[in-house]
């Protein structure tokens, strides 16, 4: 008689697929990700796999939404919690980095590789959507509070685009070399650099 598992069971069992299959993505690219071999990494056959997901493509939005939903946890979090519009910038900006850096497989499958065409998958969309949304809130608090004047869209974009960056730098070792500025230097750097050119000065 077959076992029946409890929904946290069933959540926590997906979870684990869904770590493996990140894994997969980073090591063998997108393309290379198969279900034979994510059920093999968990000692299981194919057939035991899709009892879960029934499909590739289900496995990897799956994937994505979660890694997407977890960084709109963080960054959301944020936002609800105490501090001025400043701390919150601050903390925001940490959040991402430490989300990148804890999580280096979701990072990159959601930023760094070839992506589906949302609008076929609505929770996938969806996920997009909120991301979106929890990157640039924090700037949209700046402008409202009068601290800057900016488009906040653009604005989170532009902070977004650099802080990528460095994040991507720093995975592939190019910061840090003996001599030269590390990863934190040249993002507060960069930072303040951004926000000075939009800050309203107080009468």
């Amino acid at each position: 008689m077959p076992v029946l598992l409890t929904d946290d069971q069933i959540a926590a069992t997906r979870a684990r697929i869904v770590d493996i299959a990140m894994r997969h993505a980073v090591e063998k690219g997108v393309d290379g990700v198969s279900m034979h071999g994510v059920a093999r990494a968990l000692g299981w056959t194919a057939t035991a796999l899709y009892r879960y997901f029934d499909s590739k493509d289900a496995l990897l939005t799956a994937a994505r939404v979660a890694a997407l939903n977890d960084l709109s946890d963080r960054l959301e979090g944020v936002m609800a919690g105490p501090g001025d519009v400043w701390a919150k910038s601050r903390a925001s900006g940490a959040a991402y980095v430490d989300f990148a850096f804890s999580r280096p497989d979701a990072y990159q499958m959601i930023f760094a590789m070839k992506q589906p065409e949302v609008a076929d998958y609505p929770d996938l969309a969806a996920a997009h959507a909120r991301s979106r949304r929890a990157m640039v809130t924090y700037v949209e608090a700046m402008v409202a509070d009068g601290a800057i004047a900016a488009d906040a869209n653009l604005l989170g974009h532009v902070f977004w685009g650099g802080l990528h960056g460095l994040v991507t730098l720093h995975m592939a070792g190019h910061l840090g070399a003996q001599g030269q500025p590390d990863f934190e230097t040249i993002r507060h750097e960069m930072v303040r650099r951004i926000v000075q050119s939009c800050r309203v000065e107080q009468q």
